[in-house]
């Protein structure tokens, strides 16, 4: 069984078994779900609440006060917790046994599966106040019920005591993982787009403004249509091969479009194959100057264009090396865009 924390909680872990491959542990999780927890934590009175979410069904196990002290024990609280959830939703304690035969031993990997932890985090955020919490037991069984009783959508929305149900009457079995079969689960990304090299000429052409600067409008037009596919199969990419949710895909997707359709493409022809190149000027400059109202807007934007720069490498437009440079840049960047929105902000308060 792999438990899956996300970066925040991973101290708390720090006592069971790390996975030997967490590449093919990740696998394993992706094709048995049912065996496959993510994990988080959340205080409540400076006590430490640890929250443990099934990657298939959203079953919920909630941990009071986990402490360095106790933390030694925290597989056997696991699987205490795992057995009460399922008691709870119905599940015969053969079937629970069956469970925990097919299970093995509690094994650490880190989390990965974005729709599961923000099923996660929602449910943190509905029961951080407390007020279900019994103090005086470490299993908190009125809590995880409360939180079974919520409909998640995954495919569709469902409650936690269905997707059980459903689990152990389709039969428990685990699907083995090779590595021949963690290739074929990698994504491939579908190029529809054309060869941006074709514009390369464009870029900082005076040309492109000769007479009424048709050339500019149209060349502009074509390579506005190539950066539409080349958006689609970015969003495809987030949502097939890093997990992120349809809706969090497009929030990613309409800051590129602006990164590449409007800042790219404002005085000049720039196509995405000059990300590297433009990402200071853009989060440094232009973004804080002409588009952001807050610093949080300047990071989501870094945010956005990282996760561009690396598919755009997994596309094979943009280099290794270049694209590690831009990643170690972007903090940078970011710094200095809010430095610059801060700095605008104090001189219009002064005017």
């Amino acid at each position: 069984m792999i438990i899956n924390p996300t970066k925040k909680a991973l101290p708390i872990f720090n006592k069971l078994v790390k996975v030997e491959d967490a590449a093919m542990a990740k696998c394993f999780a992706t094709v048995n779900p049912l065996f496959s927890w993510h994990a988080n934590y959340y205080l409540v009175n400076r006590k430490k609440v640890v929250l443990l979410v099934n990657d298939l069904t959203y079953a919920a196990v909630a941990l009071y006060d986990i402490n360095a002290k106790n933390k030694v024990n925290l597989e056997q609280y696991i699987n205490d917790g795992i057995r009460e959830a399922f008691l709870l939703v119905g599940v015969a304690p053969e079937d629970i046994a069956a469970y925990f035969e097919l299970a093995g031993a509690v094994r650490l990997n880190a989390g990965f599966n974005r729709q599961v932890t923000g099923a996660m985090t929602n449910m943190i955020l509905m029961v951080k106040e407390g007020r279900l919490i019994d103090r005086t037991k470490l299993i908190q069984t009125k809590l995880m019920d409360y939180l079974m009783q919520i409909p998640f959508s995954q495919k569709d929305y469902a409650f936690a005591k269905d997707s059980v149900a459903n689990a152990f009457a389709n039969g428990l079995s685990i699907t083995k993982v090779n590595a021949a079969e963690m290739q074929v689960s990698e994504y491939h990304v579908n190029r529809t787009w054309l060869d941006y090299h074709q514009w390369d000429k464009y870029q900082d052409s005076e040309a492109l403004f000769a007479g009424d600067g048709h050339l500019y409008e149209q060349i502009g037009a074509k390579v506005l249509a190539n950066n539409a596919l080349l958006l689609a199969e970015f969003k495809n990419y987030l949502i097939n091969s890093t997990g992120l949710t349809e809706k969090t895909a497009k929030k990613h997707v309409k800051n590129i479009e602006l990164f590449i359709n409007e800042f790219m493409l404002f005085d000049t022809i720039k196509t995405p194959l000059t990300t590297v190149e433009a990402v200071q000027p853009y989060l440094a400059d232009w973004f804080p100057r002409k588009i952001a109202y807050s610093a949080s807007e300047i990071k989501a934007n870094a945010t956005s264009i990282k996760k561009f720069i690396k598919f755009m490498e997994v596309a094979g437009e943009i280099s290794q090396v270049d694209a590690e440079q831009a990643r170690a840049e972007i903090k940078d960047d970011t710094e200095f865009g809010i430095e610059y929105l801060q700095l605008m902000d104090s001189m219009t308060d002064f005017w």
